[in-house]
């Protein structure tokens, strides 16, 4: 894959990111423009080839990579390019999507000989550009190399957790825990305020106790010196990520009370106007523990 043309749809935050891996590991690779042209600048200066449309970028390309918003996107996107991919193209989707929609566009395009694989990324937008995220692969066992060998241009760790769609669950998974430690975060530090319980005092005594974890430290931590964006991901996103691990959940005919709990929590805050707002955000806004 050392010279072969990427087709990157989504480099956005986290996108932008991984399409400088790839430009620094030498790859060619073309994007085009979702809203704004301007916001692709940086990475036109680094290397990559601008083009005027979305087909445009799935043209001889002989890898797609998607980072997309949610599984609707892909399968737009899939009905645009899908008739445009020639047989041995490998799609690297690191969305983080419903399985059951990545196992379908697979099917899908495994009958034109293409190979779609899912490889979702935990990490921040700095860890994309510095190549330290973590990619969570869905694929045939006998395809991870060469999907492995793409992916590692972002990612320090890769991991295959099953066939196509194990990617994906497994990143539901993980976001449960983080959003819905978020959710519970909020829940107690707004309850801390009303109880007047000192924040600072609290964060210190969770850091060196079972309460610790990356969400509190990237969370709370910067909210004590009055920044509560320390954790850049949007609301809306989270509430989408929490509303796909309900539905596996409920496919698989488990309970799933504790995280419908949080994504219903998400889904009013996002009904409210916060959608675009970072979940560290949720520190400041109410939240009603009685609901959690």
């Amino acid at each position: 894959m050392d010279r072969d043309i990427v087709g990157f749809y989504g480099a956005g935050m986290m996108g932008g990111g991984m399409v400088r891996c790839l430009l620094k590991a030498g790859h060619p690779v073309r994007v085009t423009p979702n809203r704004s042209a301007a916001a692709l600048a940086p990475l036109v200066e680094a290397g990559a080839e601008q083009v005027g449309s979305v087909e445009a970028v799935a043209q001889g390309a002989a890898v797609i990579v998607t980072c997309l918003p949610d599984a609707d996107a892909m399968r737009a996107l899939a009905d645009r390019i899908a008739p445009l991919l020639g047989q041995g193209t490998l799609w690297i989707d690191t969305t983080t999507s419903d399985p059951e929609v990545t196992k379908d566009l697979a099917q899908r395009l495994a009958a034109q000989g293409v190979t779609l694989a899912d490889a979702p990324v935990t990490g921040s937008p700095a860890q994309a550009d510095a190549g330290g995220l973590a990619s969570l692969v869905g694929c045939a066992e006998a395809d991870f190399a060469r999907i492995e060998a793409v992916v590692s241009r972002w990612s320090v760790s890769v991991r295959r957790f099953g066939d196509v769609g194990a990617g994906h669950s497994a990143k539901l998974l993980n976001n449960a825990v983080t959003q819905g430690t978020m959710v519970l975060l909020a829940a107690s530090y707004g309850l801390a305020r009303r109880a007047g319980v000192d924040w600072q005092a609290l964060y210190d005594v969770m850091q060196v106790g079972a309460a610790r974890s990356g969400t509190l430290e990237k969370a709370v931590g910067p909210a004590l010196q009055g920044n509560f964006d320390g954790s850049r991901f949007s609301i809306a996103n989270a509430e989408k990520d929490l509303r796909y691990g309900v539905t596996m959940m409920e496919r698989l005919g488990e309970d799933c009370t504790i995280l419908r709990a949080a994504q219903a929590q998400l889904a009013a805050l996002k009904a409210a106007g916060h959608g675009d707002a970072f979940v560290s955000r949720q520190l400041e806004l109410p939240i009603s523990a009685s609901k959690i």
